[in-house]
């Protein structure tokens, strides 16, 4: 499938990719950034990196960035807003252009499922973060309220990209398997308020995986 500016237009995902801006600044970054304590000057790797929103949160941070994704016209589009150093490539091919121990942190967000071999690319990953260096992965949650009463409806099922559906529990048997030890797995639910993220998060039932993992 070619991820080119037709497709984005035809499914709708330049809007909705637009939209991810703010997400992106207000929760993505806060969580995986703040929250895990990235130092100033750390070497950032978001794998699928689309039009490079969080890469730009990363900059103002004063972090070095590089992006990763496979559709070119996303790639140009995120130019247009990072720093990052940028590359077009098909993740399903691995990791070579990267050196080992190179990255503080790599990120990947709602893009494993899509993937010919997860596992694969978190050998990948292990290989070429440092030494105590974290990962972090988000997917839709197969365990999810939101699956239930949409059944077949449900996003997780409607995408025809998704090749692997997870639930926490086989996010972080992957992730353990790849050689990481989960430090912290959580299932949000965005747009609740704050209390009641915290509770769904707790039950496993929020229609989310956030999971972080170090080396």
């Amino acid at each position: 499938m070619a991820y080119d500016r037709k497709w984005f237009e035809e499914y709708g995902h330049v809007r909705d990719y637009k939209e991810l801006g703010k997400v992106m600044t207000d929760i993505y970054f806060p969580r995986a950034v703040i929250r895990e304590r990235i130092a100033e000057g750390a070497k950032v790797l978001d794998i699928g990196c689309a039009f490079g929103y969080f890469l730009k949160c990363c900059d103002d941070y004063r972090l070095e960035t590089y992006g990763v994704d496979i559709s070119d016209y996303a790639i140009q589009q995120a130019r247009e807003i990072t720093k990052a150093k940028l590359l077009t490539h098909d993740i399903n091919g691995g990791l070579a252009m990267f050196v080992d121990n190179f990255f503080d942190l790599i990120t990947i967000f709602d893009t494993i499922e899509h993937l010919a071999s997860p596992y694969n690319l978190l050998k990948g990953v292990h290989r070429v973060l440092r030494p105590e260096g974290k990962v972090i992965i988000t997917v839709d949650n197969l365990h999810a309220i939101a699956r239930i009463w949409k059944r077949g409806k449900w996003q997780g099922f409607r995408e025809e990209t998704h090749l692997y559906l997870f639930t926490p529990s086989s996010l972080k048997f992957l992730l353990e398997r790849s050689g990481f030890e989960v430090t912290r797995l959580e299932t949000p639910f965005n747009p609740l308020h704050r209390s009641l993220q915290r509770f769904v998060g707790k039950t496993g039932l929020g229609g989310q995986i956030w999971l972080a993992a170090r080396k």
